[in-house]
This record gives C-alpha cells, structure tokens and sequence, in this order.
C-alpha cells in the first residue's frame, strides 16, 4: 500500500505530566487519553484509558482506543487481545474492527484485513469506511478491478471524512488513476485545508498530469502549513533544480544560478543544485521520499501517524565529499516524481492507514461508531 497513507495526525508534543488520578472523573480520563493519543504519548493514553477501563469495564470507547495506543507503543499482541475481545462481546464494534483490518494491512495480511472490513459492512450496510478498507485488502492482494471497485463505492459516497477521501486518492494514485486521486485528495483538502501531507500528495499527482504551476503552489501551501516539511521542501528543491536546467540550457546563467541557489536553500543535500553551483557534492543525499505507488505494507514498528519523514540537514563537522560522476550525480538529484514508484505501504496506512498530516490515522481517527469524545 502506499507508504504516505499512515501518515495522517498531529506530531507529538512535549509530554505533560498527568494530574492525580483522584482529581480526575471518567470524561476527564478519556479527554486525558485522547489528547495523549493524538499526541503521540502514548503510555500515558494507555494509563488514562486503562484506568478509565477500571471504573467502567464496559466502556467500549476506553477499550478500543486502549488498544490503540498499546498498537501505536508497539505492543501489537496486547493490542490485537483486546480488540479481539471487544469484537467477541459485541460484533458490530465498528471501531474495533476497522483498528483490526487496518492492523493486518499493516502488517501484509490482506485476506485477514480484508474480512474485518467485511465485518463492517454486514454490521453497517453503506460504511464508506467498510469500503474503503474492502478496496484498500484487495488493492494490497493484487485485486485490481475488485479494488477500484469497492474505491468508487468511496468516491460516490456523500461522505464528510477527509481521511477516507485522502486515503483513496491515495490508493487511487497508487493504482494509476491520478486524475480520480486527484478529484479524491481535492475532496480531503477542502475538508480539511491545513493537512500537509494531503497537499504534499496532490502536488505529486498535479505532477504526474503535467500540471507543474499546480504542483509548486500545493508544495508551497504544504510548507506554509509545515515549516520543517521534508517532503516539501524536497519537491521543490528539485522544481528549483529543473528551473535552473532550463535556464542554463537557454543560455540565461544569471537564471540559472537563482534557480540553483533556491533549490540548495531548500534542500542542502541537493547535490544536482551544488555541483552546479560549484560547490563540493553533499554527502550521502537522501533518496526521495516515498510519495508514488506501492505494494505491501511493512510494519516496521506499529506504523503510526506520529512518523514524519527524515529532516535532512548539512552537517558542518563532515569534510566536504569527492565529487561524484556525473552520472551518479544526476541520479542523486533525480525528480522523485520520474523515480522508480515505490510499493504500497500504509503511514504508514493502506499502506493503509498508517501513514499519513494534521488529520487522524485510519486507526486514530473515529469511526461511524465511536462516541464523542468528552
């Protein structure tokens, strides 16, 4: 699946300390543990909800997001008991059920994944997330058709959840259909305008319809969003880098340099910009971010939405490296868009829901049947 779709919720923050438990009724537990969640602290949610489990054992709110930051902490088999537990005393827990599919998506188990969301659908005909998880199993199965069927159930759905419509633009983009993911990610954006991980995606896809004015502003509009996107600043360096290429090729040297300059200073390892700038090559440039197609999701620890790209930066103490041939040289600075795609991942989600912006995981995210938080 595709490696952006777990990336999808708000970067941890510094950890507060969690007032007295005596102090704190059953909503301040659970708004205490969500917030946490979100977050990214999660032993303190899993402390918040447990205790929250200890007043009321049959809140099913504390059971399912207990679960999932026990997942998120990595402690996958604790997370899977007590989801497993919740599904056994009520069937229709949809909740439990999508964190289950999207668990086993995560984790390259697509038939397993693939019946939890058909759970769903039979306990609530016309989930769009039950579809949405259906088609996400059998893209990741190597069911095409079935899966872009089950996609335009989703993408015909009077659906309000941006996470769903990003999550299938992104399978959509993933699939080969780049003007449906570009409807689909157009969607999740005006639902939720500020997730930079949604602008850095649809500037991909602007790119691959040839649309490069389009594709510059999303990336510009994701950095406004997120100063320290990577994965922004990335594309843009190597628009830069293109502009310069043009530039120097129409004999416009004065251009050039401004185009060569302004891709370094978005991205410092940008080792095309620096050789033609003559100056020394960066060491080890970092690949470009995933951001294409995918195929099978790989957990290397529970994918979660706290994961950011790498935040390259030059390192002062490193002498200066040989420069490179030019052939290596020009690999290293290749557009990621013209890259060999990558295989579908999550967020990090689908890659199912892992992986991922300012809105909630497939897993964090509430499903049609979870309560209101406090």
């Amino acid at each position: 699946m595709h490696p952006r779709i777990p990336a999808f919720l708000l970067a941890a923050l510094l950890a507060v300390a969690i007032p007295a438990r005596a102090a704190m009724n059953l909503d301040d537990l659970l708004f205490y543990g969500t917030e946490s969640l979100a977050r990214g602290r999660f032993d303190q949610a899993s402390q918040a909800f447990g205790e929250a489990l200890a007043r009321d054992p049959e809140n099913a709110y504390a059971k399912g997001r207990l679960a999932l930051s026990k997942a998120a902490a990595g402690r996958l088999e604790e997370a899977r008991q007590l989801l497993g537990a919740a599904v056994a005393a009520r069937g229709d827990d949809l909740f439990a059920l999508w964190t289950l599919g999207c668990l086993d998506l995560l984790e390259g188990k697509p038939e397993a994944a693939s019946a939890s969301f058909a759970a769903m659908a039979q306990a609530d005909p016309g989930n769009v997330r039950a579809s949405l998880g259906q088609g996400l199993a059998a893209l990741a199965a190597g069911h095409l058709a079935e899966g872009l069927g089950h996609l335009a159930v989703v993408q015909a759905h009077p659906d309000t959840d941006p996470l769903a419509h990003a999550l299938a633009g992104q399978a959509l983009f993933a699939s080969g259909a780049p003007a449906g993911a570009r409807l689909e990610l157009e969607t999740a954006l005006e639902l939720d305008p500020r997730n930079a991980a949604v602008l850095d995606q649809l500037g991909l896809v602007y790119k691959r319809l040839g649309k490069a004015g389009l594709a510059k502003s999303a990336w510009e509009q994701a950095l406004a969003v997120d100063g320290e996107d990577a994965r922004a600043r990335f594309y843009l360096s190597r628009l830069a880098e293109d502009e310069g290429l043009a530039a120097s090729l129409s004999d416009r040297p004065e251009e050039a340099k401004r185009a060569y300059e302004r891709a370094l200073g978005l991205d410092p390892t940008n080792a095309a910009a620096a050789k033609a700038l003559g100056l020394p090559i960066p060491l080890a440039p970092p690949a470009a971010p995933s951001g294409e197609t995918t195929a099978n999701p790989k957990l290397r620890r529970p994918a979660t939405p706290t994961d950011t790209p790498p935040r390259p930066r030059p390192n002062p103490a490193r002498k200066p490296a040989k420069p490179l041939p030019a052939a290596q040289a020009k690999a290293a600075g290749q557009d990621p868009a013209k890259a060999a795609p990558p295989t579908p991942e999550a967020s990090a989600a689908p890659a199912p829901p892992a992986t991922p912006a300012t809105s909630a995981s497939p897993a964090t995210s509430a499903s049609p049947a979870s309560p209101a938080v406090p």
